[in-house]
């Protein structure tokens, strides 16, 4: 990574933290789309799991009371499934292809996470918890971002919105640490991942303390509405970059 991307990274990952913090949408959403337009996308898969993970471990301290132990289980359980199907995604897949794949699952995920907050819940969802964690895990596993399949699933089965929260946060952790763990398996914890992690790690810590600062100075829905434009925009910018050098 040059010096330049380097410095994009850092920017980059607390603005993501800063996002996630304030506005309660995920870390790798913005962090993905907006590195890959620096670096090498594959890369910035693996070093975008690995923050997003640790940005939860503070988050689920704070939640551990408010979990649906069983629902975490049962999705778990589906991303032990998938995760290893995801990892052979990224893999395989071509670099450009991969982009393309982010960029329309941004658009999808900034979308559901838009949308999340206006759907009522209701019990006795109708996709099993371990369908929607293997989804989360091949999604995750390919591109960081397994994020909507379980926000589907619990949005429609939790009618506390504590246990809403408590439960994707731990799940979200404990997927992330089996995704890292099935990286460093494959040999894609690579010296680069581990140098650009450590360098913008306090970044992100920063980020997430000025998100807090920031939560009750800024008009949250607003804010999250631009955040999501930008990455519509921004993950378009992405696929077409990508359409381009695959032509």
């Amino acid at each position: 990574m040059t010096d330049a991307a380097l410095g994009a990274a850092v920017i980059i990952t607390c603005g993501a933290a800063v996002c996630q913090s304030l506005t309660g949408f995920g870390f790798a959403l913005v962090m993905l789309p907006l590195l890959s337009l620096v670096w090498d996308v594959k890369s910035a898969v693996v070093t975008t799991s690995v923050l997003s993970t640790i940005s939860l471990l503070p988050l689920a301290l704070q939640s551990r009371r408010h979990v649906r132990l069983k629902t975490t289980m049962a999705m778990l359980g589906g991303s032990l499934l998938g995760t290893p199907a995801g990892l052979w995604i990224l893999d395989w897949i071509d670099p450009e292809a991969l982009k393309v794949c982010v960029g329309l699952v941004v658009i999808a995920a900034s979308v559901i996470a838009y949308q999340v907050r206006e759907v009522k819940v209701r019990r006795g969802g109708k996709v099993p918890a371990v369908a929607a964690g293997v989804m989360s895990g091949v999604l995750g596993g390919s591109t960081s971002m397994g994020g909507p399949p379980a926000v589907f699933y619990v949005q429609g089965t939790e009618p506390s919105v504590d246990m809403f929260r408590g439960t994707l946060i731990v799940f979200f952790l404990l997927s992330g640490l089996y995704r890292v763990g099935g990286f460093a398996a494959v040999g894609r914890i690579t010296s680069e991942v581990v140098t650009t992690s450590a360098i913008t790690l306090p970044a992100m810590a920063i980020g997430l303390v000025g998100g807090m600062w920031l939560r009750p100075r800024v008009q949250g829905e607003l804010f999250r509405l631009l955040v999501l434009l930008v990455l519509v925009f921004t993950s378009v910018a992405v696929i077409i970059s990508a359409a381009r050098d695959m032509i």
